[in-house]
């Protein structure tokens, strides 16, 4: 069933649904809908809201949030080899795990000391999980790989799978990929209070409707919980306090965000059973149908409506203006401004450690009843230094040593740098080696 766009059915959709909302909101047939909507007025801009209207509706951004790819091939004989022994690495001590490290172009992957299912490889960083089949597991994808969303926000999803298999080469034979699953979101700002509305006004095919709260704040609905096809109505700067995922937010101001309003996504998960029954497996013929998984998930799939007292009919129930807009964003558009930089890094900012270190002489500082910053910067310096010695004498270790070791954990950890290769422990000095299973336990 290709979906190639069904745009014109998805405006007519909108259209009707226009029509409709406005015989509700004269009173005739259904019940008007609340106060705060007021009337659907002008098409939706992407820049300032107009305050003027109670209503009003700011896309921000929208597109492919997450992606995953399944790639049929082979996995080298080499190099399931040389994973099995980086795996193995990894399962040892910490000084020896900070080496399990692959590097593929410019990123420098850590690899998992574990890996799920019928994949026994893995490797990680910002931009990709890429998990990696057994070379002799013929009937297996050699590769099934997690886009992050984060490099989603840098590059187009063409571009990320074109990087991505352009890494994925040198291991194998490769084929292009299949979709397994794709998230299509759109963010925005809108008065709408979205808790203003019953679990019945959610007219779906899905089984279950869930709304959710934090600390009193509403924070969201889930539609479909568990199944092939979700949908996810949130919080984003909720989400984001959590995440932190604070790169969105100049993107937002960029699209006109005033930074007041608060900023919601809606989200539509579609796995593989429903991109197969939809004729869609592979990424291109994906991206070319955009519009018509959007049309399909928001005018079939699930609509947000104006439940009536008097009509029992659920599917003549007027559509919500906040759906009507949601559900006329055109795909076709560009889906807002892309990350300018971009790292594949999974390292905290040097502002997010400033400001923690700063806290931290500030602690000492009130401890020690010292108020000048180059004071307490000393007496900060003197407190580490103290317990790096602590723990480079608990491992017999020269804390010098102890130092590099903590830095190559966090190297593997953030992706930043390849640490050296492990010694040759048949070469190493018998009596150091003995020392060193006594004092450190292996």
């Amino acid at each position: 069933m290709l979906i190639k766009s069904n745009r014109s059915n998805s405006k007519n959709d909108v259209v009707a649904s226009n029509s409709v909302a406005a015989e509700v909101s004269s009173g005739d047939g259904a019940a008007a809908p609340d106060d705060n909507l007021g009337g659907t007025g002008a098409p939706p801009t992407n820049r300032a809201p107009n305050n003027s209207n109670p209503y009003f509706f700011q896309p921000l951004r929208w597109g492919v949030d997450s992606l995953y790819l399944s790639y049929p091939g082979q996995l080298s004989e080499t190099l399931d080899q040389e994973l099995r022994a980086l795996k193995k690495l990894a399962q040892d001590r910490d000084d020896l795990a900070a080496k399990a490290q692959y590097k593929l172009g410019d990123h420098i992957f850590e690899v998992k000391d574990k890996s799920s299912g019928l994949f026994p490889f893995t490797i990680e960083d910002n931009a990709f999980q890429i998990r990696l089949s057994a070379h002799h597991a013929k009937a297996m994808p050699m590769a099934y790989v997690k886009v992050s969303s984060h490099y989603l926000t840098h590059k187009t999803p063409a571009e990320a799978e074109a990087h991505l298999r352009s890494l994925l080469y040198p291991l194998g034979d490769v084929s292009p990929p299949k979709v397994s699953r794709v998230d299509l979101f759109v963010d925005f700002a809108s008065s709408v209070d979205m808790e203003s509305w019953s679990r019945n006004a959610w007219v779906t095919k899905a089984s279950g409707v869930s709304q959710y709260a934090q600390d009193q704040n509403f924070t969201g609905w889930l539609i479909g919980a568990g199944s092939a096809l979700m949908a996810r109505l949130y919080n984003k700067q909720i989400e984001i306090q959590k995440s932190g995922k604070t790169y969105l937010e100049p993107l937002w101001r960029e699209a006109g965000w005033d930074a007041v309003q608060p900023v919601w996504r809606l989200e539509f998960q579609f796995k593989r059973e429903v991109l197969d029954q939809l004729g869609l497996n592979s990424l291109p013929g994906v991206l070319d149908n955009l519009n018509g998984l959007w049309s399909y998930v928001t005018t079939e799939w699930l609509k947000l409506t104006i439940p009536s007292d008097t009509d029992k009919t659920r599917s003549r129930w007027p559509i919500h203006p906040l759906w009507m807009d949601v559900a006329s964003i055109d795909w076709e558009s560009q889906g807002g401004a892309l990350l300018r930089e971009y790292t594949p890094y999974r390292a905290p900012s040097k502002a997010w450690i400033g400001q923690r270190a700063l806290s931290l002489m500030a602690s000492i500082g009130a401890l020690d009843s010292v108020k000048e910053f180059e004071a307490a910067l000393a007496a900060l310096g003197d407190a580490a230094f103290a317990q790096l010695a602590e723990q480079a004498d608990f491992k017999g270790l020269h804390h010098v040593n102890h130092f590099i070791e903590k830095v190559e954990i966090l190297n593997r950890k953030y992706n930043t740098a390849l640490n050296a290769p492990p010694p040759d422990e048949s070469t190493e000095d018998p009596v150091a080696k003995e020392y060193r299973r006594q004092t450190q336990g292996y």
